[in-house]
């Protein structure tokens, strides 16, 4: 076991990221747990990416509220245009989801 030092602000996301996965998996989890799984399914995304879509989340008329939902819902349509099947997200994507070939 290692000790790292994180910020107050780091701790309380962390903790609501530990809030998160225990409700998703109804199992008693830890902060490694956590740590290990923000770095097992991080992609790291240019800024100005990010920075465009945070632009699309504020306008609030796409009905998205946080870059995962957006993020989420933009694979799943890339997904669905490559492949061509029409499968079900596991969260719901907002009804004016406008997201598709440019």
């Amino acid at each position: 076991m290692k000790t790292i030092r994180v910020s107050g602000t780091v701790h309380n996301k962390l903790t609501r990221f530990l809030g998160e996965m225990m409700a998703k998996t109804g199992k008693p989890q830890t902060y490694n747990d956590v740590i290990s799984a923000l770095t097992d399914q991080a992609v790291i995304m240019p800024a100005e990416l990010l920075e465009r879509i945070d632009a699309v989340i504020n306008k609030k008329q796409f009905g998205y509220k946080t870059r995962e939902k957006f993020i989420e819902a933009a694979a799943v349509a890339m997904l669905q245009n490559l492949t061509g099947t029409h499968e079900k997200s596991s969260s719901k994507a907002p009804e004016n989801q406008k997201i598709g070939r440019s």
